[in-house]
């Protein structure tokens, strides 16, 4: 009979297998980067065969190594399960969780209310535009990220969440240059109020105009600004045409403070996916994963 696999070589390999780099999962795991080699190496030597090939891009799941990486992951939950079994006194358990900006703000303030009340959880979310957000996945800081605008992503795994709308808004007392923006054609004109680089929400919605109406050169009147609240307080005031979701803005659409521009030829559909590391979410995370799969909140037309 084959020795034992040593649970601690396994979650090294985990963390690894999850970074898709040495490097990353060594700091991830606050190990030096021969350490976390040497871990490997040796659980290879107890395997008897290799588990992972090494690449100029980091590294790659051997035939082996996927194998073992399913029964890893099965083994992190079973002992996940096992404490929280053995647990008898009450212990605050923590949630830890990123998400984009929109997200953090339209979207996850209710599903964190709802799951808090089923018992005692700390939690902590990391805020941060979604290019942000993703490398913390990858790099093994995050467990779980909720993000927008992505059907895949580089060693992260993405699953559907939600359906969501970026819609043209503008001040219902806006110039009438913007009050005037009818056609997709129309913004090539009119001053946009853009989200920072990186932000999932500008990658959508420069991707949808440049199917509409091709390359749009940069206007000296464009703004740009770094978060969700910021882009729609711009807008209130009047600075251009914001792309902003239907989650973020039902509350100013509502009021009649902002206007939706009727862009018959520009719609503009994404969703909200989950990030999540290669092997899965574990823990708390992925309680609260299934708990928001079941209580996913619709947006009222």
């Amino acid at each position: 009979m084959p020795d034992p696999l040593d649970p601690r070589l396994l979650a090294t390999f985990r963390a690894v297998a999850a970074a898709g780099r040495i490097s990353a999962a060594a700091r991830g795991l606050h190990l030096s980067q021969p350490a976390v080699t040497a871990q490997i190496r040796r659980l290879e030597e107890q395997c008897g065969v290799p588990l992972l090939t090494r690449t100029a891009r980091g590294v790659a799941l051997t035939e082996p190594g996927r194998a073992l990486l399913g029964y890893a992951d099965r083994l992190a939950a079973l002992l996940d399960d096992a404490a929280t079994a053995v647990t008898i006194a009450p212990v605050a358990r923590a949630l830890i969780l990123g998400a984009s900006t929109t997200i953090a703000a339209a979207v996850l303030p209710h599903l964190l209310a709802s799951f808090a009340r089923g018992g005692e959880v700390a939690i902590r979310i990391e805020v941060g535009n979604t290019e942000q957000v993703l490398e913390r996945v990858r790099t093994g800081a995050l467990p779980l990220a909720l993000v927008e605008g992505l059907r895949r992503a580089p060693r992260v795994r993405l699953e559907p969440f939600l359906e969501d709308e970026l819609v043209a808004l503008v001040a219902s007392d806006a110039p009438a240059e913007l009050l005037r923006v009818r056609r997709a054609a129309d913004l090539r004109t009119a001053p946009i109020i853009w989200r920072e680089p990186g932000s999932g929400t500008r990658a959508v919605v420069e991707r949808a105009l440049r199917h509409a109406i091709g390359k749009r050169a940069p206007l000296t009147r464009d703004v740009e600004m770094g978060s969700t609240e910021a882009v729609k307080g711009a807008a209130l005031a009047g600075l251009g045409v914001a792309f902003l979701s239907r989650w973020t803005a039902r509350t100013e659409l509502a009021l009649g403070t902002l206007r939706a521009l009727p862009l018959r030829d520009l719609a503009i559909a994404r969703g909200f996916s989950w990030a999540l590391p290669a092997g899965g979410a574990t823990g708390v995370a992925r309680e609260f994963l299934r708990f928001a799969m079941h209580a996913a909140p619709t947006l009222a037309p």
